[in-house]
Order: structure tokens, then C-alpha cells, then sequence
């Protein structure tokens, strides 16, 4: 039997052929290689450190409090900032009412009340009581302080307050965290006033809310 000489169109087709089988199979190999990569970049895990998972993906977290989300030092945190002031009256030998200062309602609310501590008629000594609710309807993480003393961190239940008692003028700070939540507070406090029948508490500063 005599065989033919393949014709140029033949050849031509085989080659193609032969070519096109090649390169699927380096695609192939190139897929297995990069799978579970986003232009070439693995990711790291959950856990890894910010040094090693440089310039990669991150995984979410398999477990724990960050299960189903990217840890928060991977990330740049969203902060949202907001200013109060309030200058009140004090009511002679009675305690004002209480003055909102901002919050957020997954965390607790911040008010303040000004009160008389002189019993004396017409004659007025002026205290602030800053006071903090938790209305997350969870326990959360709180620290506080006023002025210089010495700070105090606690756990507060829900629908439980914490308060500050600040005479004469001074600063306080307040920092409440629930899961990945932290609300934090700068502020300060002035009594004005005092020892006449016009005294006036003047409290102002910011809160600082952070989610992680």
C-alpha cells in the first residue's frame, strides 16, 4: 500500500492542531498553578502577620470574634467624629436636667446634668455628673477617667449607667468597646460662677466612634 504525501492544506492543519493541544495543556498547568490566586497572588492567612501578607490577598478568619471577616489590622479603620457643647444654667439647690452629648445606640449614650451642691439659698457651687448607658443590650468593655487620677476599666451590663462626678472644672475621658465597635470620648468640664446665685457648667469635647 502506498502512502500518500499529506498535501500543504493538510500539513498546514496538523501543525495548527499540534500547536492548539500544546497550549491547552500549559494553560492547564498555569490554572493548577494559580488557582485560588487574584492576578497571581495568593492569599495568606487569617492569622499571618501584616509583614508576611504584604502585597497579598487575606483570607477571612476561620473563627473566633473576626470569623467571616478580614481582621482589622489589615485594615484602615472608617472613624467618625462629632463635636458637642453645652453651657447650663444651674438651678439653685436642685439638679438640672440631663444635657445629650452624643453616642451611638449599638453602644451607649453620653448625657450630663448640673447640679447645686451648696445648700445655702442664692449661693451656688456647681458639679457635673457625666453619666454613660449602655443601650447595646449587651455587655460591653468600658474605661474611664477624670483628670489626672488614675483610670478604672470594667465590664458594664446592659441597660446599666456609669457616672462621673466632676467638681470644679476639669477633664474626663471615656472609652466603651462592644465586639469591633469603640466609641471614645474627650471632653472637659468649667464651672462658672461659683458662689453666686448665676453659676453655669459649661461641658464640651468629642466623640469618636471606630468600626471595625
Amino acid at each position: 500500500m502506498k502512502i500518500r504525501k499529506p498535501s500543504p492544506a493538510m500539513a498546514v492543519a496538523c501543525t495548527a492542531l499540534f500547536i492548539s493541544l500544546g497550549g491547552t495543556s500549559i494553560a492547564a498547568v498555569n490554572y493548577a498553578r494559580n488557582a485560588g490566586a487574584v492576578d497571581g497572588r495568593s492569599a495568606v492567612k487569617s492569622t499571618a502577620s501584616s509583614k508576611k501578607a504584604a502585597g497579598k490577598l487575606v483570607a477571612t478568619a476561620s473563627g473566633g470574634p473576626d470569623k467571616g471577616r478580614i481582621p482589622a489590622k489589615f485594615l484602615a479603620l472608617p472613624s467618625n467624629t462629632e463635636s458637642f457643647g453645652s453651657y447650663v444654667d444651674v438651678t439653685d439647690n436642685a439638679v438640672g436636667a440631663p444635657v445629650a452629648l452624643g453616642g451611638v445606640a449599638t453602644v451607649g449614650q453620653l448625657t450630663a446634668n448640673c447640679a447645686d451642691q451648696d445648700d445655702r439659698p442664692g449661693i451656688e457651687d456647681p458639679i457635673t455628673t457625666i453619666t454613660f448607658t449602655n443601650t447595646s443590650g449587651v455587655a460591653i468593655n468600658l474605661a474611664r477617667r477624670v483628670g489626672g487620677q488614675n483610670g478604672q476599666v470594667i465590664g458594664q451590663e446592659a441597660g446599666t449607667i456609669q457616672t462621673m462626678n466632676i467638681a470644679g472644672s476639669n477633664s474626663f475621658e471615656l472609652h466603651a468597646q462592644r465586639s469591633l465597635t469603640d466609641l471614645v470620648v474627650d471632653g472637659a468640664v468649667r464651672q462658672d460662677g461659683r458662689g453666686t446665685g448665676a453659676a453655669k457648667c459649661l461641658i464640651f469635647g468629642t466623640v469618636t466612634r471606630s468600626d471595625g
